[in-house]
């Protein structure tokens, strides 16, 4: 009985065209359940094409010639250290790898060699390339920072003193990793979901390169670096225990310097590193083919509708993205792989005529019944996503009821002067001995340890994640996540749209003369600067001033929700960015002493409880304008409510935030990998907060519990 799935689906996959075959393998390759048993089915289905095992870095090969051997045995003196060449790796790109060691550390290096023969480069271009060599081989971050970004640096770069012939590059021994031509030679193809991954690797990488400012070993400083050479051949497999990272290699800054000199050099663009990704993606999806041709239908597989069109914008087939960012963004985005599209006419009749050829179609019929059953019983037994709804169970009492978490040093991450940022600046300014999440934490578990390190945005804190670079994120829950990784949430914000609060019967009153509330089209206007002044919306004759906060968190949110544009993009000239307390305050002051009607936003967690300004309701197309707070006893919060007067008998309106009635609420979530393998520290973190005394607390420092407020009195 336990064969029965793999006979049926191994008997579904045969009756194909091998043509088709792997477009259905990778498109069942989607489910998790059926992974293992199709990785069975691999070798028989798709045969290993007949390769030497890749130990290497290149595959078997005939030895080199003497000029290039004769290094080995040999000692190689650089300005970083001395190193003892001791064996031959083989051939990549330009040049030829060699293991070594490093005499001072007795480390393991790898020393490319570089030759500039000279029946192609006279001694006075070969010394030319030799010193531009020395001068352009290796970056670092002209900050000083240490930060490992998936690319491998040069330790050392060395011009031969003895030959003008002969340059030396120094690496660390992830040099020596197979490219991602050999793991192909070895896996075939990719499913869909994984080249998602290595494309997000691939992307962040090249968003690090092109955007960062470097400095050369000349001293020069470089803002932003095209890689130049992207290819299957510059992209090493490298793993760390069990986990696979992609890493970029060969720079065309230093490789291109060994092109024959009629080989003219051509310019470096961003365009073409994007270019090089989408075809990357594409020779991993299909696995790299004879004749690949991407502008050829017949060479794109259909697994994966909704990426392949991703590739297609990567390789300029259809409107290009600009940058790497603009791409990897896009990319987290993805909805899970899709069903792939129709096939053509031709592929229809090809596989009709298959069938047709077959007389015992009956056992066709069987075998899809049978597996429709087991897809049935898996979905019905199989836990469901991690995503967790509002009516989660928080009934455990206090934050050390929570069980089996995991001890040592975890890293976490969340937004840089975001929401969470805000959280731990007030857990740290706290009062002796006041009750504190950090606090509560330590006392809880004091053999678990949380070390926060920042993220600049949303999607880059995500991606921490699924590059196992944090343990957890904890961030609005506002797009679809990456495949593998789960989120739970434990708490609502959003973001609050404000003017200077007055009383209603004062002159002027903003809160008054709006009736409490604007449109979104209106909240867009403003800050686009298509308004003027507050009578172009029926308010007082008041000019607008516009302020936003230092917070990245509610600038990207603010930009995504309500101006439908990047904030990079988003008209500032009139706009003062100010923390949000300042900001606050400053609101207050332009109507009290200048007679100008400001407005700003910020996120609810951080301007809650105070009366300097007034909350506007927000109102979407065909809706009714929604206030984000409501006094205890349950009644509105109006334009006529003495905010300052009634401190303490108002909050966030639950039941708007977790219905999604207010326009720009959204819930908090603790964002983690789903993966057996690791402690699972994100979940019992999320846990934690979701007890009593953890919403308890994330309610006193602003942010919208999962559960009324009144349930959690102590």
């Amino acid at each position: 009985m336990k064969n029965i799935p793999k006979i049926l689906v191994g008997f579904y996959l045969r009756r194909n065209p091998n043509r088709l075959r792997l477009t259905q393998f990778n498109f069942l390759y989607r489910f998790a359940w059926l992974q293992s048993l199709l990785e069975e089915l691999r070798p028989e289905l798709f045969p290993a094409k007949k390769t030497e095992a890749v130990e290497e870095v290149v595959e078997a090969a005939e030895p080199p010639d003497n000029e290039i051997l004769h290094l080995l045995d040999e000692t190689v003196r650089g300005r970083k250290g001395t190193y003892h060449v001791v064996q031959w790796l083989g051939q990549r790109g330009m040049g030829h790898l060699f293991a070594a060691t490093q005499l001072s550390s007795k480390e393991t290096v790898i020393v490319k060699e570089y030759l500039l023969p000279s029946r192609l480069f006279s001694d006075e271009e070969a010394q030319h390339r030799q010193k531009a060599f020395v001068n352009l081989a290796g970056i670092n971050l002209a900050d000083g920072r240490e930060q490992d970004f998936r690319l491998i640096t040069p330790i050392d770069a060395i011009a031969d003193s003895r030959s003008v012939n002969r340059c030396y590059l120094v690496t660390d021994e992830r040099d020596r990793s197979p490219t991602l031509r050999q793991f192909l030679a070895e896996s075939f193809a990719v499913p869909p979901e994984q080249v998602r991954i290595l494309l997000n690797q691939i992307l962040q990488s090249l968003e690090f390169l092109h955007q960062q400012k470097f400095v050369l070993p000349s001293g020069r400083i470089q803002t932003g670096l095209v890689h130049g050479n992207l290819s299957l051949e510059t992209l090493l497999w490298v793993k760390y225990g069990d986990q696979p990272f992609v890493y970029l290699c060969d720079l065309a800054l230093w490789e291109r310097l060994f092109d024959p000199p009629m080989l003219e050099a051509q310019p470096k663009t961003v365009a073409q590193d994007l270019a090089s990704v989408g075809l990357v993606g594409l020779q991993l999806l299909t696995g790299n083919p004879r004749g690949l041709d991407p502008q050829a239908d017949e060479s794109w597989p259909g697994a994966d509708a909704l990426l392949e069109n991703f590739l297609r914008r990567l390789l300029a087939l259809a409107p290009p993205f600009e940058t790497a960012e603009q791409a990897r963004q896009e990319l987290l985005l993805l909805p899970p792989s899709s069903l792939p599209p129709p096939l053509a006419k031709s592929a229809e009749a090809e596989l009709e005529a298959e069938r047709r050829k077959r007389s015992r179609w009956w056992l066709w019929i069987i075998g899809l019944s049978a597996i429709a059953a087991l897809g049935t019983i898996v979905w019905v037994l199989w836990p469901r996503s991690p995503v967790l709804s509002e009516e989660e169970d928080t009934s455990l009492c206090c934050l050390n009821e929570v069980s089996a978490v995991p001890e040592g040093t975890f890293a976490y991450t969340a937004v840089q002067d975001g929401t969470w940022s805000g959280i731990l600046r007030q857990n740290q300014q706290a009062q002796p001995r006041q009750p504190t999440l950090s606090l509560q934490l330590a006392e809880s578990y004091p053999n678990l340890q949380l070390v926060y390190r920042p993220s600049a945005s949303i999607a880059e804190a995500i991606a921490a994640v699924e590059n196992r670079q944090v343990s957890f994120a904890i961030v609005p829950l506002v797009q679809d996540l990456p495949v593998g990784v789960g989120a739970q949430k434990i708490a609502y914000d959003g973001l609050a749209v404000f003017v200077a609060f007055s009383y209603a019967e004062r002159n002027q009153s903003l809160p008054r003369a709006l009736d409490g509330d604007l449109t979104l089209d209106e909240v867009q206007q403003l800050f686009l600067g298509q308004l003027y002044s507050w009578q172009e919306v029926g308010g007082a004759d008041l000019p607008v001033r516009l302020y936003v906060p230092q917070n990245p968190e509610a600038l990207e949110l603010f930009a995504q929700q309500v101006l439908k544009l990047s904030w990079k993009n988003a008209p500032r000239d009139k706009i003062t960015q100010l923390p949000t307390l300042e900001m606050l305050r400053n609101i207050i002051r332009d109507f009290e002493g200048s007679a100008v009607g400001s407005v700003g936003f910020s996120s609810i967690s951080q301007t809650f409880g105070q009366c300097s300004v007034y909350p506007l309701a927000l109102q979407t197309e065909g809706q009714a304008a929604v206030q984000p707070l409501v006094l205890r006893n349950g009644q509105a919060v109006t334009p006529r409510t003495d905010l300052c007067d009634r401190k303490g008998n108002y909050y966030p309106d639950l039941d708007a935030f977790r219905s999604g009635d207010y326009p720009l609420a959204y819930p908090v979530a603790v964002v983690y990998l789903q993966d057996n393998s690791v402690p699972a520290i994100g979940e019992k973190f999320a846990e934690m907060l979701k007890t009593n005394e953890g919403q308890r607390l994330l309610a006193e420092v602003g942010l919208v519990p999962l559960v009324e407020p009144s349930e959690l009195v102590q």
